[in-house]
């Protein structure tokens, strides 16, 4: 069983979710004409790549997990999008094709750094640009019941949470890549007890695999420490939406 296997009934439903508008804002800020080949890179159960497929000729996405592609394939369906979505390693992606775009959302750390480098390299087109993109709620007064939700997952965390905070700067870092613009999209949204139960589980260091017997104790406590936000008003939160742009030398 691969390391999200258990996380993948959360994972399209509950993760905080790419707006409708980032996705049109990433396309038009950056000029799209409509014809790139888009490459998705550890692509889950498909957010990035289907959501940018109708900015884009081609959508490929690729992802180790089994699973993971089975719910892309079933979104793909619902969604009547012409996607393709294959099972592999972006450092194993046996393929002669290149891309124009090769999208990275939350999967840059899971990369074996000097044997993906050198595969971005050998499929981005020579003029081509990788977008490393994320989604996460920002700290605001619409969201008191963050820090709670944080708080209390946290505690049954049993890794080391830094691996999970690498960004493309750093990633990119003595290579002959170099960090273009950044383009972030603001969406408010309501989000349930249920939903944010849900996307915890959707971690993979609080997947239902890791909390093993501790998962019904988890889930409870969580549900505790989120009710005195949510008896009065339903539970709001900001999400911002970025993804950065990183651009060869030459293609500068």
């Amino acid at each position: 069983m691969g390391r999200f296997a258990s996380t993948v009934e959360f994972y399209a439903r509950c993760r905080e979710p790419y707006s409708s508008a980032f996705f049109q804002t990433v396309a038009t800020e950056l000029k799209w004409l409509g014809s790139e080949h888009l490459l998705d890179v550890g692509c889950g159960p498909g957010l990035l790549t289907l959501g940018f497929a109708p900015y884009v000729g081609e959508a490929v996405g690729i992802d180790p997990e089994p699973g993971m592609l089975q719910a892309a394939h079933a979104a793909a369906m619902d969604a009547k999008a012409n996607v393709t979505f294959l099972h592999s390693r972006l450092e194993d992606f046996p393929t002669s094709q290149r891309f124009d775009i090769i999208t990275i959302g939350r999967a840059l750390h899971w990369l074996k750094r000097p044997a993906a480098l050198r595969k971005i390299d050998e499929l981005l087109t020579n003029d081509g640009c990788v977008l490393i993109c994320g989604a996460t709620t920002l700290e605001s007064a619409e969201s008191p019941w963050l820090k709670s939700f944080n708080d209390t997952r946290r505690r049954y965390v049993t890794e080391d949470e830094s691996i999970y905070r690498k960004n493309g700067a750093d990633w990119f870092a003595e290579t002959h890549f170099v960090e273009g613009e950044s383009i972030a999209v603001v969406d408010e949204r309501e989000v349930t007890v249920d939903e944010l139960v849900g996307r915890a589980l959707s971690r993979s260091n609080t997947s239902p695999e890791m909390l093993g017997d501790r998962r019904a104790e988890f889930e409870d406590e969580l549900r505790a420490a989120l009710k005195p936000f949510s008896e009065s008003a339903s539970l709001k939160e900001k999400i911002g939406s970025r993804a950065t742009v990183f651009l060869r030398h030459t293609a500068r």
